[in-house]
């Protein structure tokens, strides 16, 4: 009889149904996206499990949304709005159904280059080069050859006085197959105060108004085609006495009427203030044309 009784107990313990959940994952990690992130987690051992759910929520309060299962180690959360925070985590389900507590919850934002670099541009735009700077950064955490995210941070650089990292920048962006003539003027601007560097200073000058001689710089007016003719001129006077006719010609463009005639010492005049020599006029010409640019 106690055989009997023993042996009933031990069937009745075996149906008992499974109410223990699965063990909770760790290790979980986000890549951001263009309106989607992946997450990725180690695999728990449980010999029943069926899988994982992954959860996301904007912010930290907002409702949980469930992911269908999963039975890797890996999910893509698609769907997601750019630029705004969520939150993720995810539990492992067991063949009965059981769901493990959640697993530590990470956070980030979708985003891609392009929403980035404008942003980017926005806040170099307002002068906040700092802000300016961390998003032409983040830009290229998504595509790391973007060449307009290389060119705000040669912009960027080159506002605060880092001119090494504004040349490397600069030449990135051009070797990545920046579409405007931005980086060249950055670089003209560089290295016209270059020791050394002057032919490449003209030939950047050269190359731009060729290509677009009605340049403007579409995130600072000022910085025009005129600007970069009276930065070149700059550089062919500082190339010496054969270069000043180019210089001349330059300044004609952007100060018609100016009058200097290097073979009239009387023309040798700018703003009313007469020069001994054909030389002094005309840096007093390109220099008076800074100013009114």
């Amino acid at each position: 009889m106690l055989a009997a009784v023993t042996v009933l107990a031990a069937c009745s313990k075996g149906s008992e149904p499974d109410t223990r959940p699965p063990d909770v994952p760790i290790g979980l990690t986000v890549t951001r996206g263009d309106e989607r992130v992946r997450l990725t987690w180690d695999a728990v051992s449980n010999k029943d499990l069926a899988g994982y759910h992954a959860y996301h929520r904007e912010g930290t309060t907002g409702t949980p949304v469930q992911g269908t299962l999963v039975t890797d180690t890996e999910a893509w959360v698609p769907g997601l709005t750019n630029g705004t925070e969520y939150s993720f985590y995810v539990t492992s389900v067991d063949e009965a159904g059981n769901e493990s507590e959640p697993s530590s919850s990470v956070t980030a934002t979708p985003n891609n280059e392009t929403s980035l670099t404008q942003q980017g541009w926005t806040a170099w735009e307002a002068g906040d080069y700092a802000s300016a700077g961390l998003l032409f950064e983040d830009a290229l955490t998504f595509d790391l050859i973007h060449a307009d995210a290389h060119n705000g941070l040669g912009w960027t650089a080159l506002r605060q006085g880092d001119l090494s990292e504004a040349e490397d920048r600069f030449s990135s962006a051009n070797n990545y197959g920046l579409t405007t003539q931005d980086a060249r003027v950055g670089l003209l601007a560089i290295y016209r105060d270059a020791p050394g560097k002057l032919t490449l200073a003209m030939a950047n000058g050269i190359f731009i108004l060729q290509n677009d001689p009605a340049y403007v710089f579409s995130h600072d007016p000022g910085i025009d085609a005129d600007l970069v003719r009276v930065m070149l001129a700059q550089v062919y006077f500082r190339l010496g006495e054969s270069y000043f006719a180019e210089a001349q010609l330059l300044m004609d463009t952007v100060v018609p009427g100016n009058g200097l005639d290097p073979g009239d010492s009387g023309t040798w005049m700018v703003d009313t203030t007469p020069y001994s020599t054909y030389a002094a006029s005309l840096l007093a010409l390109i220099q008076s044309a800074f100013d009114l640019l």
